[in-house]
Protein backbone atom coordinates (compact mmCIF):
# COMPACT_ATOMS: atom_id res chain seq x y z
CA UNK A 1 0.00 0.00 0.00
CA UNK A 2 1.32 3.76 -1.29
CA UNK A 3 0.88 6.24 1.49
CA UNK A 4 -0.41 9.59 0.25
CA UNK A 5 3.53 10.90 0.91
CA UNK A 6 4.98 7.87 -1.29
CA UNK A 7 5.85 7.95 -4.90
CA UNK A 8 6.79 5.37 -7.48
CA UNK A 9 10.25 5.65 -8.92
CA UNK A 10 11.10 2.79 -11.61
CA UNK A 11 9.03 0.24 -9.96
CA UNK A 12 10.18 1.47 -6.31
CA UNK A 13 8.35 3.26 -3.76
CA UNK A 14 10.28 6.37 -2.55
CA UNK A 15 9.13 8.99 0.03
CA UNK A 16 8.66 12.39 -1.27
CA UNK A 17 10.30 13.01 1.10
CA UNK A 18 13.87 11.18 -0.21
CA UNK A 19 12.65 12.90 -3.25
CA UNK A 20 12.88 16.45 -1.54
CA UNK A 21 16.74 15.81 -0.08
CA UNK A 22 17.88 14.28 -4.06
CA UNK A 23 16.14 17.62 -6.00
CA UNK A 24 18.35 19.58 -2.53
CA UNK A 25 21.15 17.96 -3.12
CA UNK A 26 21.43 18.27 -6.98
CA UNK A 27 20.63 21.87 -6.88
CA UNK A 28 23.32 22.39 -4.16
CA UNK A 29 25.59 20.98 -7.15
CA UNK A 30 24.36 23.30 -9.82
CA UNK A 31 25.19 26.33 -7.24
CA UNK A 32 28.65 24.73 -6.63
CA UNK A 33 29.57 24.52 -10.18
CA UNK A 34 28.21 27.82 -11.06
CA UNK A 35 30.88 30.19 -12.42
CA UNK A 36 31.75 32.80 -9.12
CA UNK A 37 31.78 36.21 -10.03
CA UNK A 38 33.56 39.19 -8.66
CA UNK A 39 33.60 42.90 -8.54
CA UNK A 40 33.54 44.68 -11.89
CA UNK A 41 37.05 46.38 -12.26
CA UNK A 42 37.13 48.97 -15.41
CA UNK A 43 41.06 50.47 -15.96
CA UNK A 44 40.94 53.16 -18.40
CA UNK A 45 44.45 54.61 -19.66
CA UNK A 46 45.26 58.55 -20.47
CA UNK A 47 48.31 60.88 -21.48
CA UNK A 48 48.63 63.31 -19.51
CA UNK A 49 45.68 65.79 -21.36
CA UNK A 50 43.32 63.31 -20.17
CA UNK A 51 42.88 61.59 -23.96
CA UNK A 52 42.73 58.13 -24.41
CA UNK A 53 46.48 56.34 -25.16
CA UNK A 54 46.58 53.30 -26.86
CA UNK A 55 48.92 50.31 -27.36
CA UNK A 56 50.42 51.04 -23.39
CA UNK A 57 51.08 47.25 -22.30
CA UNK A 58 49.13 47.27 -18.70
CA UNK A 59 49.73 44.79 -15.67
CA UNK A 60 47.41 43.70 -12.67
CA UNK A 61 48.95 42.34 -10.11
CA UNK A 62 46.74 40.91 -6.89
CA UNK A 63 49.19 41.40 -4.02
CA UNK A 64 47.41 38.82 -2.19
CA UNK A 65 49.56 36.58 -3.70
CA UNK A 66 53.03 37.66 -4.78
CA UNK A 67 54.28 37.33 -8.05
CA UNK A 68 50.56 36.73 -9.77
CA UNK A 69 49.68 38.53 -12.77
CA UNK A 70 46.10 38.87 -13.64
CA UNK A 71 46.12 40.65 -16.88
CA UNK A 72 48.87 41.75 -19.25
CA UNK A 73 47.26 43.28 -22.55
CA UNK A 74 47.61 46.45 -24.45
CA UNK A 75 45.23 49.64 -24.26
CA UNK A 76 42.66 49.84 -27.48
CA UNK A 77 42.47 53.07 -28.90
CA UNK A 78 39.46 54.22 -26.09
CA UNK A 79 42.85 53.52 -24.15
CA UNK A 80 40.81 50.58 -22.49
CA UNK A 81 41.79 46.89 -21.09
CA UNK A 82 39.11 44.22 -21.05
CA UNK A 83 37.05 44.14 -17.87
CA UNK A 84 38.45 42.13 -14.70
CA UNK A 85 35.90 40.53 -12.20
CA UNK A 86 38.13 40.51 -8.77
CA UNK A 87 37.33 39.67 -5.16
CA UNK A 88 38.19 41.64 -2.52
CA UNK A 89 41.81 42.78 -1.95
CA UNK A 90 44.87 45.07 -2.71
CA UNK A 91 45.93 44.67 -6.27
CA UNK A 92 48.17 47.06 -8.46
CA UNK A 93 48.18 48.33 -11.95
CA UNK A 94 51.07 49.24 -14.05
CA UNK A 95 51.27 50.74 -17.06
CA UNK A 96 54.55 50.80 -18.75
CA UNK A 97 55.89 51.78 -22.75
CA UNK A 98 59.46 53.03 -22.06
CA UNK A 99 60.35 52.84 -25.77
CA UNK A 100 57.73 55.18 -26.93
CA UNK A 101 58.24 58.16 -24.32
CA UNK A 102 55.72 57.56 -21.60
CA UNK A 103 56.99 56.86 -18.13
CA UNK A 104 55.69 53.73 -16.05
CA UNK A 105 52.67 54.55 -13.68
CA UNK A 106 52.02 52.40 -10.59
CA UNK A 107 49.26 52.44 -8.57
CA UNK A 108 47.52 50.04 -6.16
CA UNK A 109 43.88 49.60 -5.73
CA UNK A 110 41.24 48.24 -3.05
CA UNK A 111 38.38 45.76 -4.51
CA UNK A 112 34.94 45.53 -1.97
CA UNK A 113 31.54 44.90 -3.34
CA UNK A 114 30.58 48.00 -5.38
CA UNK A 115 32.35 48.09 -9.25
CA UNK A 116 35.53 50.63 -9.38
CA UNK A 117 37.40 52.41 -12.43
CA UNK A 118 41.22 53.05 -11.68
CA UNK A 119 42.51 55.67 -14.51
CA UNK A 120 46.24 56.03 -14.95
CA UNK A 121 47.16 59.53 -16.47
CA UNK A 122 50.86 58.67 -18.12
CA UNK A 123 53.31 61.22 -18.14
CA UNK A 124 55.94 61.87 -20.80
CA UNK A 125 59.69 60.70 -20.34
CA UNK A 126 62.17 63.72 -18.92
CA UNK A 127 64.34 64.63 -21.93
CA UNK A 128 67.18 63.59 -19.97
CA UNK A 129 68.02 60.41 -18.15
CA UNK A 130 68.41 60.03 -14.34
CA UNK A 131 72.08 58.95 -14.26
CA UNK A 132 73.17 56.21 -12.40
CA UNK A 133 71.85 55.73 -8.83
CA UNK A 134 73.58 54.98 -5.81
CA UNK A 135 72.72 54.17 -2.47
CA UNK A 136 74.86 55.38 0.76
CA UNK A 137 72.58 53.94 2.85
CA UNK A 138 69.13 53.57 4.59
CA UNK A 139 66.47 55.90 5.94
CA UNK A 140 63.92 56.03 7.77
CA UNK A 141 60.63 57.64 8.95
CA UNK A 142 58.23 57.43 11.66
CA UNK A 143 54.75 56.88 10.36
CA UNK A 144 51.29 56.99 12.94
CA UNK A 145 48.47 55.75 10.95
CA UNK A 146 44.77 57.19 12.62
CA UNK A 147 41.43 56.67 11.93
CA UNK A 148 39.24 59.53 10.61
CA UNK A 149 38.23 60.22 14.28
CA UNK A 150 41.74 60.32 15.32
CA UNK A 151 42.22 57.33 17.17
CA UNK A 152 45.09 54.94 16.38
CA UNK A 153 44.84 52.59 13.44
CA UNK A 154 45.98 49.36 14.91
CA UNK A 155 47.27 46.71 12.79
CA UNK A 156 46.55 48.58 9.31
CA UNK A 157 49.05 47.48 6.47
CA UNK A 158 51.65 49.39 5.23
CA UNK A 159 53.02 48.81 1.62
CA UNK A 160 56.23 50.65 0.96
CA UNK A 161 58.01 51.02 -2.31
CA UNK A 162 59.99 53.69 -5.01
CA UNK A 163 57.82 54.88 -7.68
CA UNK A 164 59.02 52.50 -10.55
CA UNK A 165 57.86 49.45 -8.36
CA UNK A 166 61.60 48.31 -7.87
CA UNK A 167 61.12 44.93 -6.48
CA UNK A 168 63.97 44.61 -4.40
CA UNK A 169 63.13 47.93 -2.97
CA UNK A 170 59.21 47.09 -1.72
CA UNK A 171 58.58 46.32 1.88
CA UNK A 172 55.53 45.70 4.47
CA UNK A 173 54.70 46.76 7.58
CA UNK A 174 51.97 46.41 10.29
CA UNK A 175 51.22 49.39 12.69
CA UNK A 176 51.63 48.87 16.26
CA UNK A 177 48.30 48.83 18.62
CA UNK A 178 49.43 53.24 18.69
CA UNK A 179 49.03 52.98 14.80
CA UNK A 180 52.86 53.75 14.92
CA UNK A 181 55.28 51.66 12.34
CA UNK A 182 59.08 52.55 11.48
CA UNK A 183 59.80 52.43 7.65
CA UNK A 184 62.55 52.59 5.18
CA UNK A 185 62.69 55.18 2.86
CA UNK A 186 63.60 53.39 -0.35
CA UNK A 187 63.54 55.99 -2.92
CA UNK A 188 63.12 59.76 -3.77
CA UNK A 189 60.15 59.99 -3.14
CA UNK A 190 59.08 56.72 -1.47
CA UNK A 191 55.52 55.57 -1.94
CA UNK A 192 53.24 54.85 1.21
CA UNK A 193 50.61 52.67 0.32
CA UNK A 194 48.13 52.12 3.72
CA UNK A 195 45.48 49.59 3.54
CA UNK A 196 43.13 49.75 6.98
CA UNK A 197 39.33 47.73 6.57
CA UNK A 198 38.06 49.33 3.26
CA UNK A 199 40.46 52.38 2.92
CA UNK A 200 43.36 53.09 1.07
CA UNK A 201 45.46 56.06 0.95
CA UNK A 202 48.91 56.37 -1.01
CA UNK A 203 51.34 58.98 -0.32
CA UNK A 204 54.55 60.34 -1.42
CA UNK A 205 56.95 60.96 1.45
CA UNK A 206 60.73 62.28 -0.26
CA UNK A 207 63.88 61.73 1.20
CA UNK A 208 64.35 63.16 3.80
CA UNK A 209 61.13 62.95 5.73
CA UNK A 210 61.33 62.09 10.00
CA UNK A 211 57.97 61.84 10.90
CA UNK A 212 54.57 62.06 9.15
CA UNK A 213 50.63 61.16 9.98
CA UNK A 214 48.39 59.14 7.61
CA UNK A 215 45.00 60.07 8.07
CA UNK A 216 42.21 57.89 7.21
CA UNK A 217 39.09 59.24 4.97
CA UNK A 218 35.68 58.57 6.22
CA UNK A 219 34.13 55.60 4.18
Amino acid sequence: MVGADDTELDGNFVSAGTNDMRYLSLLLTFVALAPQTGTKVTIKIQDASGAPLKDELVIVQDLNKPGTDLLRALSDQNGDVPLLELGHGVFRVIATYPYRGWKTQVSEFLVRDKPITVSLQIQPMPTHGYGDVVTVGSSFANLQVVRSDGQPASGASVLVRDEDNTLFLERSYKTDEKGMVKIELVGDPTVVVVVYGDALVTQRLPSGTSNRVVRLSKN
